[in-house]
């Protein structure tokens, strides 16, 4: 069992190994530098640094006004006039200011210079803004800067900022300025950022996804290094969705580019090209290792089709890009990379050999640890369901082959399992005998893995682990829920039993014919295959825990977490319902809470249910 400490390392940990967009809804600072990143607003330095700590001169605001505002993509820096004594045409930001100063942003001083290099104050900064969203003069009371102020804390423009009246503006609340600015309201009720082009989600408030989208280049995939197609000067690198460097970018990495970011993608398929559609000579889409997968690019339907080099039946390698969409194919002999996985599935398939007859063979669908099914041609009789095996590729054909098992052991704790290392973009999966399951690792931290956990794993060159087969570890393969009722009946002559449940609320009535399953009411694990209820097994109990947190539970000093389904039911007058685990925390005290686990920490276990009845 882990300690009372352990929910707030196991917190601190989480947040640390969310992907980057998903960390980016947690650390709201994050998505305030990428929204006003991806609107040009603000660029880094060479090396992407925003400097946010960095104090902001006249000159430099100059640029960001002109940046956001409808003539972002009309105003160069030099101008053909020098537009104040102080600022020559040659000035770096002459073009931003003589804009800013025309449209009545900005104001120079009354003897004819403009001082570009002295530093912004709260309510310039302010007065700027509201002059984009259509304010003037007329509109505020008062004495300047007072009813600028306080229209400027009216609109929501001062979230974030923590200047005060007199005090320079930094980097860092001049982004979080800009950011409110976006998201506010017009003069005339429209929302700013509608008024540059940008979409607004179903909140009414800037889409940020949206946002990137509409200023991204790609796909490109890279063939040689990153430079030849985009220098990484000033941008901040992302691969496989994690904070990168333009060093771990790789041949045949599909990428994506902004003014501010690059996205890369190492996301290949690779097997035998089945079908097109609609045609072989115009394809669309196309059918790889019995997956049907949509053509992006213009450069990758030629490579598919009738006039390209790859045909229906030879093996292929799709590079993948940000949607799953296919960016490029090319031979799989010229793409070096086997898949592991578990054999789920033996059937079979209906080819096509190099002069287009078709054929009939054995196949193996194998649960790979990209957490995707993919179907194989197989030959070999010996390789059956549940066996460990890599998949190689060449020009002749599809090669299957047993894994030999491998085991890691040892403590997960970020990144680590006892003494390695875990890569950023580790393909973890676990199995049982009859069905698989993705797992990211942050859902192992805190875990104890021994021999009889892990099947297999590999390495990269540098010693990282970027595959993992758990056996059964989890216990996310399985469905939580209530047995409401148990009707079983045993004699000479046969067996059979009835049993009601409820499955994230929802009753389900299953009958069993020629066995029972000596189940018992109350919450359980349910095994279910082929959408049958085949075993169930009774949950450890938590009574009355003394607290509950946004990540789990306590009791006498020891702690147990929630799994990301897990259920809480009111019940009340012999009936169970919903309840939002919120309302539980917010009206703890009004309960008798028993919570539902299946196994330790240690062990990869959660709490599935929780029953909370009136006290």
């Amino acid at each position: 069992m882990k300690k009372l400490i352990s929910l707030v390392l196991a917190a601190a940990v989480l947040l640390g190994c969310l992907p980057a967009a998903l960390a980016a809804s947690v650390a709201s600072e994050s998505v305030v530098e990428q929204v006003i990143r991806a609107a040009g607003i603000m660029v880094g330095n060479t090396s992407g640094n925003l400097n946010l700590d960095k104090s902001v001169t006249r000159a430099e605001y100059a640029k960001m006004l002109v940046a956001a505002s409808s003539y972002k993509d009309k105003v160069a820096g030099t101008s053909n006039v020098s537009p104040f004594s102080d600022v020559p045409y040659t000035h770096w930001a002459a073009g931003y200011i003589k804009t800013a100063v025309q449209q009545g942003w900005l104001t120079g001083y009354l003897d004819g210079s403009y001082k570009p290099d002295k530093t912004v104050t709260l309510e310039e900064a302010a007065t700027g803004c509201l002059k984009l969203l259509g304010y003037t003069t007329e509109d505020f009371s008062g004495s300047y800067p007072y009813g600028q102020l306080a229209l400027y804390q009216s609109l929501g423009l001062d979230t974030g900022v923590t200047a005060s009246q007199g005090t320079t503006m930094t980097r860092r609340n001049m982004m979080y300025l800009f950011y409110n600015l976006l998201n506010a309201d017009t003069k005339d009720g429209q929302v700013y950022a509608q008024t540059l082009g940008y979409t607004l989600n179903s909140n009414g408030e800037i889409d940020y996804l949206s946002m990137v989208s509409d200023t991204m280049e790609g796909p490109f995939v890279v063939e040689g290094s990153l430079s030849d197609l985009v220098s990484s000067a000033g941008r901040t690198v992302y691969r496989n969705g994690y904070a990168s460097t333009a060093d771990a970018v790789q041949q045949y990495d599909v990428i994506y580019y902004n003014d501010s970011a690059i996205w890369a993608y190492a996301n290949a398929v690779s097997g035998t090209y089945q079908a097109a559609s609609p045609s072989a000579s115009s394809p669309t889409s196309v059918t790889v290792a019995g997956n049907t997968y949509e053509i992006e690019t213009s450069e990758a339907a030629y490579a598919l089709s009738t006039l390209g080099g790859l045909n229906i039946g030879d093996i292929v390698t799709l590079l993948l890009g940000r949607d799953g969409k296919v960016a490029y194919a090319l031979p799989a002999e010229d793409y070096a990379s086997a898949v592991a996985g578990v054999v789920t599935a033996v059937g079979t398939g209906t080819y096509h050999n190099a002069v287009g007859n078709a054929y009939t063979t054995r196949t193996v669908t194998v649960a790979a640890t990209d957490g995707n099914c993919y179907t194989y041609p197989c030959s070999k009789t010996s390789i059956e369901e549940g066996d460990l095996v890599s998949i190689g590729f060449g020009s002749s054909g599809t090669d299957v082959s047993i894994l030999p098992s491998s085991s890691v052991t040892g403590t997960v704790s970020g990144h680590t399992i006892g003494s390695k290392t875990m890569a950023d973009d580790i393909r973890i999966l676990d199995v049982n005998d009859t069905s698989t399951v993705r797992v990211y690792y942050s859902r192992l931290n805190g875990a104890v893995l021994d021999s009889r956990d892990v099947r297999y794993y590999a390495e990269n060159e540098d010693g990282e682990i970027t595959d993992l087969i758990l056996n059964d570890f989890t216990g996310d393969l399985y469905e939580y829920g209530i047995i409401t009722s148990v009707e079983e009946e045993s004699n000479d002559m046969s067996l059979s039993g009835s049993y009601t449940y409820l499955l994230n609320g929802e009753k389900q009535t299953i009958a069993t014919s020629g066995k029972t399953l000596g189940a018992k009411t109350g919450p359980a694990r349910l095994t279910i295959e082929n959408g049958q209820l085949a075993a169930t097994r009774t949950l450890y109990q938590i009574k009355n825990p003394d607290s509950i947190t946004q990540l789990g539970v306590t009791k006498d000093e020891e702690s147990w977490l929630f799994a990301d389904a897990c259920a809480v039911y009111l019940y009340d007058n012999s009936a169970y319902s919903l309840l939002s685990l919120n309302e539980l925390r917010n009206n703890f005290d009004a309960y008798n809470i028993t919570c539902y686990y299946d196994n330790d920490t240690d062990d990869g276990g959660r709490i599935r249910i929780i029953v909370a009845r009136p006290a």
